[in-house]
């Protein structure tokens, strides 16, 4: 097994930064190379099982993992439920320890095995891949901690809804055409019916991020398709600023469901 361990003194609340850490469904919206994150299963309160997608090279990598957090401890571990080749085990944690001064020092530690009869030279690489994103992450979360407030008000957030007598499967290929831009979109299918997609490249100036999901559901003969997008603004946002970017993000869904209704869909519903 090899293990390999990083440290890092960060200028930030330990508990802080175990909760941002610690809500992975959230952190698709501020974290740049987070695309998606889902709970699976919830084994006790806890302990749970997470569906990750992350942004890599313009193209989503997912795998799911089984964690445990104590909150007590302020530790997050770890463990890959089924590891991809070359690997035939990971697991690891995160340990955020309070400092004098307020800050926290954060240990992040990584053990994996590589499958039988993987040549050995795959350990330099997989070693090569954490040395790169570990540090690369704590340096993205801490500065995440300092603005992160901040964030959460400049998110906005329009929801709607379309019915359609056009079975699930037609609406699903129109639906994917709206974010097939590889050189702009991330996207994922996380189950059947559900379409996840994040701006990667190109952002305007004034946005953080902008995600979206589009959710089909076969139901009454036809399928309903609800669509919901989220776009945070960077910078500093006045409560105008954030109403105007509320009703241009209102307009551009509306515009993206009236393009399915040339596919058959009928009244947009809130």
């Amino acid at each position: 097994m090899r293990e390999l361990e990083y440290e890092e003194t960060v200028a930030a609340p330990a508990r802080h930064l175990f909760d941002l850490v610690a809500d992975v469904v959230a952190a698709p919206q501020y974290v740049a190379t987070h695309l998606h994150a889902e709970i699976v299963r919830t084994q006790s309160p806890e302990r749970d099982l997470v569906a990750r997608w992350v942004i890599d090279g313009g193209a989503a990598r997912g795998w799911r993992l089984w964690r445990t957090r104590d909150t007590g401890g302020l530790v997050i571990t770890f463990e890959h439920e089924t590891p991809k080749p070359p690997l035939s085990g990971m697991r690891g944690e995160w340990r955020f320890e309070e400092q004098p001064d307020g800050g926290t020092r954060v240990r992040v530690r990584h053990a994996f095995d590589l499958a039988p009869g993987t040549d050995p030279s795959a350990a330099a690489k997989v070693a090569e891949l954490l040395d790169g994103n570990v540090p690369r992450q704590v340096a993205e979360f801490a500065e995440l901690a300092g603005r992160i407030g901040t964030l959460r008000r400049n998110t906005v957030v329009s929801d709607r809804a379309v019915r359609s007598a056009v079975p699930r499967g037609e609406l699903a290929a129109c639906a994917a055409g709206a974010v097939a831009d590889d050189a702009r979109w991330a996207r994922v299918e996380p189950a059947e019916g559900r379409l996840v997609f994040k701006r990667h490249t190109g952002l305007e100036p004034e946005l953080h991020s902008s995600t979206g999901e589009f959710r089909l559901v076969p139901e009454d003969g036809g399928t309903t398709v609800r669509l919901r997008r989220a776009v945070t603004l960077a910078g500093p946002a006045s409560e105008e600023r954030r109403r105007a970017a509320r009703a241009r993000l209102d307009a551009e869904v509306r515009e993206q469901l009236a393009d399915l209704a040339r596919t058959g869909v009928a009244a947009v519903t809130p």
